[in-house]
Order: structure tokens, then C-alpha cells, then sequence
């Protein structure tokens, strides 16, 4: 729901739960799970509420521990596309921290599929040992997106990169352990990050694992949080002046993902009426 009372604008996210309504903090209006407006107590019981007098809703699904909200054309729930599937972190346990970052999702989404920055941005943490800058790199497409590799003398896919289109990113370090990360986008210049460590490591050691967890993704998030806030243009859908290099696979793989979607919202939006939208 739009966090705006139809009434005067104020933040409906500062007012309570009312049975399946929402209550205004300011006057007590109310709104339904669909936006109606159900009770102005200033005007009475008997007062016609005016149909106009609602607030935007969209539609949401639950789906392995994430809520994901659909924004796109007004159809029924079984023509929207399914969120991506996250059989990658299957019987594991997770910890998680948020952060805000000060730039658009789309280059905060970019800054982690790239491993050509880590000597240079994380050159005090986990680039710290990586003594050549050279990079390789491949990329495996898959049905919700795709797998990065960077290629090092001794092939080794024990550490790779999964990224499941739109926001959901994945650094597989190892069997047992991988770490995770959502990106929703706040405005053109804010984005929330929820960053997750999933493991497999029993549930009396998890205070532990997560104090470790919090206090590594700090120390490297942190180095990237100004480098990516300093990105001119702020979205990569108006990057056109980038000039991209063989390294930056993972980039490429997510622009074409990104401007074939939207392609097909577009192709959607202009379909006749009851037209099926391919996911």
C-alpha cells in the first residue's frame, strides 16, 4: 500500500492495524486491503465515503523468506510472472544485516558483479592478497538469470557468483556457505540492501556466526558504499557514455537481462486486453 492518507498525505506506516484496515495516525481514516476507504470518524457512520477516496495497492507474494511486490500492468495473479527461485540456499540457515545505500539499485546491483574492483576498492580487505588485477571471466545463463566465474589458472568453481533476475544476488564461497544480497530500489538515488550469510552450521553456534557475518559485510560494504554513490549517471539504464571491457561480464549479462525486460513490459503494456505476459 502507498504510504500516503488519501486525505492529507500523511504517512499511513506511522498509524496501526485495525482488523484488516489500515488507520490513519492523523484523523482515524481508514483503508481497506485494497485501498477503499472504509471510515472518516469525523463525518459519522452515515456519511457516503466517496469512491475516489483511496490509496494505491499492489499485489504481494511470499515466497522463501522474501516478500516481493508486483508493480507491473494490473492482471490477474496467475498472468504475473513467478519470483525467481531460490533453490541455492535449500536447508540453510541465514543471519542478516541492512544497510542503505546512497545510489540507484541498478549500480549497486552492477558493484557486486565485479571482480576487477577488489584490488583496488577492498585493497585493506578481501582484495588484499590479489596480487595481479588481471581478469577472466565467464558467464552461465540460466532460467532466472546467471552464474559468474572468474577463471584463474587452476579452474576451480568452488566460488562463483549466482544472479537471479531482478535484485537477488549470490557469492557461493563454498558448499556450506554462501552469502546473499536483495537490492530494492528506494528512489533514483537510495537503495535498500539486505545482505544475508546462509550457512549450515547448528543452531547453538548461530549468535556467533551471525556476529561474524555483520562484522565482515561491514568492513567490506563500507569501502564500496562511496565509489558506487559517486557513479555518474546514477542509473545504468542512462550509462550509454559507459564504455565496457571484456572484465565486465557480469555487467553485460545484467544490462541485456535488463533491457530485455523491458522490452517485454513494454510489449505488455501495449497488448490488447487479456493478452498472456511471458515471465
Amino acid at each position: 500500500m502507498e504510504d500516503r492518507c488519501a486525505h492529507r498525505g500523511t504517512a499511513l506506516s506511522l498509524g496501526k492495524v485495525c482488523g484488516d484496515a489500515i488507520e490513519c495516525p492523523f484523523h482515524g481514516f481508514r483503508f481497506a486491503r485494497d485501498g477503499r476507504c472504509v471510515r472518516v470518524p469525523a463525518e459519522g457512520d452515515d456519511w457516503p465515503i466517496p469512491g475516489h477516496f483511496r490509496v494505491a495497492t499492489w499485489p504481494v507474494a511470499e515466497v522463501d523468506d522474501y516478500v516481493w511486490t508486483w508493480r507491473g500492468p494490473n492482471v490477474a495473479a496467475a498472468e504475473r510472472p513467478a519470483p525467481p527461485g531460490l533453490d541455492i540456499v535449500d536447508g540453510m540457515y541465514f543471519g542478516e544485516i541492512h544497510y542503505e545505500w546512497a545510489a540507484h539499485y541498478t549500480r549497486a546491483i552492477e558493484n557486486v558483479l565485479d571482480y576487477s574492483h577488489l584490488p583496488f576498492v577492498h585493497r585493506k580487505s578481501i582484495g588484499a592478497f590479489i596480487r595481479d588485477p588481471v581478469t577472466r571471466v565467464r558467464i552461465e545463463n540460466h532460467d532466472d538469470g546467471f552464474l559468474f566465474f572468474q577463471i584463474r589458472d587452476r579452474k576451480s568453481d568452488r566460488q562463483y557468483v549466482d544472479f537471479r533476475y531482478p535484485n537477488l544476488w549470490f557469492n557461493r564461497v563454498g558448499k556450506n556457505y554462501l552469502l546473499g544480497a536483495t537490492f530494492v530500489p528506494v528512489d533514483d538515488t537510495h537503495t535498500e540492501v539486505y545482505v544475508r550469510w546462509y550457512h549450515r552450521v547448528p543452531r547453538p553456534f548461530h549468535p556467533l556466526v551471525n556476529v561474524l557475518g555483520r562484522f565482515s559485510q561491514y568492513l567490506v560494504f563500507n569501502d564500496d558504499l562511496p565509489i558506487v554513490a559517486s557513479q555518474r549517471p546514477a542509473n545504468v539504464d542512462d550509462a550509454e557514455s559507459d564504455r565496457l571491457v571484456p572484465s565486465d561480464g557480469g555487467l553485460i549479462a545484467f544490462r541485456k537481462l535488463r533491457k530485455l525486460h523491458q522490452t517485454q513490459v513494454t510489449d505488455a503494456l501495449n497488448a490488447p486486453e487479456g493478452t498472456h505476459i511471458a515471465s
